[in-house]
């Protein structure tokens, strides 16, 4: 069962999304920030883990001009440690000019950022890539191969890319060792691949 600060991540969140749905799976953010959470939970995450994945959803959907006063009310409701986490490991969506970056200039940045982060971000992280492709997969499976074309917003080669580069990333990780998640993210990503190969076949 979910903690009392749990509980509290969750109904911050909810008072202060401004968007209901990813912009890009068309997902409910609070369904998958309580999707994160359980994986979270599933792999032996802490409390202050799971905290921060679901405020991290929050910052990801927030724009620019919002996100340094939700950062220090975030610090101030939740703790330091959690807002370092949630700021390590939120989405890098803007540069410091507050220029939104594409898809892939994001990716390039987070993964800078992964290299010298804790293990909290990176679990974070993980575990938010494990509910993207799992959910893309059980779609699939349900509507057929021809769902790639709308999954969401990086292309089939793009995405491949991201996985592939971000697997090798974590697997030299001097400070993350989780193998069971890791072990996971490569059988997903794999699947994912051959359903990608199978549509473009």
């Amino acid at each position: 069962m979910y903690s009392d600060r749990i509980h509290h991540a969750l109904a911050f969140a909810a008072k202060h999304y401004p968007e209901r749905v990813s912009r890009y799976d068309d997902h409910s953010c609070l369904i998958r920030a309580s999707s994160v959470a359980v994986i979270l939970a599933r792999s032996g995450a802490d409390e202050c883990t799971m905290v921060a994945s679901i405020l991290k959803q929050l910052v990801d959907a927030c724009p620019h001009a919002r996100q340094a006063s939700l950062a220090q009310e975030i610090a101030s409701k939740f703790g330091k440690s959690v807002a370092h986490t949630v700021e390590t490991a939120a989405e890098p969506r803007y540069d410091v000019l507050g220029r939104e970056r594409t898809w892939k200039a994001c990716r390039f940045e987070q993964l800078s950022r992964l290299t010298s982060a804790d293990y909290r971000p990176v679990d974070v992280c993980v575990a938010e890539e494990l509910h993207r492709i799992g959910s893309a997969l059980v779609s699939i499976r349900r509507l057929g191969v021809e769902y790639m074309e709308t999954i969401g917003v990086p292309s089939h080669a793009d995405t491949m890319w991201w996985h592939s580069i971000l697997i090798d990333t974590l697997a030299g990780h001097p400070r993350w060792n989780r193998p069971d998640m890791l072990s996971e993210l490569r059988r997903l990503a794999i699947d994912l691949a051959a359903k990608i190969k199978e549509a473009e076949a």
